[in-house]
């Protein structure tokens, strides 16, 4: 098991409720400082090499849809 799917298994066993990581895609925003100074940003997508392309996209599509219908409340 590789160390990304442990850190996500060791969190799923944290909560009890019994589930095992199938499969998981990882999506997340990188910054850095520039020698110039200025923050780049680059949006990062990751998944197992093994996994099969159409399990990432599918996940990614179910993240996108249900994300979509997410209901956002002001903290104020």
């Amino acid at each position: 098991m590789d160390r990304i799917k442990q850190a996500i298994q060791s969190l799923l066993d944290e909560l009890g409720d019994g589930w095992t990581v199938a499969q998981y895609v990882v999506a997340m925003g990188l910054e850095r400082i520039d020698s110039d100074g200025n923050i780049e940003g680059v949006p990062w997508v990751w998944s197992p090499p093994e996994q099969p392309g159409w399990q990432t996209l599918g996940l990614l599509e179910r993240a996108c849809t249900e994300t979509h219908y997410l209901e956002f409340e002001d903290e104020d």
